[in-house]
């Protein structure tokens, strides 16, 4: 067996409970999670999950804009029924593939 070294960080005591009765309810320890993670960076050759920061290119009002200008020239206008479903969608309440299966079912 390959000699182990230690690995030590600091994080907020909350994020380490939090992390920790997650890892209870998937019943793992935080050492075998760190370990884990540390084969995926070398499997993936880099952090197997995207790293960025989330800037949206426009504003809610500016969206909406844009989706009534594209509607506009479609003939058809934005009602508020279609407001409702962008305000779902920005607050994650329904996702942009339900929105389109449920306009789909509507045409």
């Amino acid at each position: 067996m390959e000699a182990m070294d230690l690995v030590q960080a600091r994080t907020p005591k909350s994020v380490k409970t939090t992390a920790n009765d997650i890892l209870d309810t998937l019943g793992l320890n935080m050492s075998t999670y760190i370990n884990m993670a540390l084969k995926q960076l070398i499997i993936q050759g880099g952090i197997p999950f995207s790293v960025k920061v989330n800037r949206e290119v426009y504003t809610p009002v500016e969206a909406i804009r844009e989706i009534d200008a594209t509607l506009k020239m479609e003939g058809m206008p934005l009602t508020s029924a279609d407001l409702d479903m962008l305000k779902e969608i920005r607050s994650g309440h329904l996702t942009t593939d339900e929105a389109r299966q449920k306009i789909l079912s509507e045409v």
